[in-house]
Order: C-alpha cells, then structure tokens, then sequence
C-alpha cells in the first residue's frame, strides 16, 4: 500500500465534510424534534413518491 501525503490530506477533507453533514442532519433533528433515522425516512418517502417532481429535482440537484 503506498498512501502518499496528498491522499492522507483528502481523506481529512472527506471525514471533515462527514463530520459538517453530521451536525447539519443533528441540528436539524433537534429542531424539528425528530428522534430517529425512520422518522427522517418516514418523511422522505412521500416527497420522493409524490408527482412534484420539482422537489425531487431539487433534492437530487443538491447531492449531485
């Protein structure tokens, strides 16, 4: 295995981006008072199977 310098800099930046997430879906559940991962999927699921599709536009835009 030969892991250069410039590869141990991009898995800190990625585990760093990791971390941000985190704490953006944490601060989110908090304020919304969301307990569980399900509860998060439960309210997922009707956006992703409703005929808006600009929503799911949206939402796949901002992961790409």
């Amino acid at each position: 295995m030969d892991i250069e310098r410039k590869d141990i800099i991009e898995i800190a930046e990625g585990l760093r981006l990791i971390e941000e997430g985190v704490e953006k879906i944490q601060n989110v559940m908090r304020e919304k008072k969301i307990t569980s991962l399900q509860e998060v999927a439960a309210g997922l699921l009707p956006i992703f199977k409703s005929d808006d599709d600009t929503i799911r536009e949206d939402v796949l835009r901002h992961l790409g």
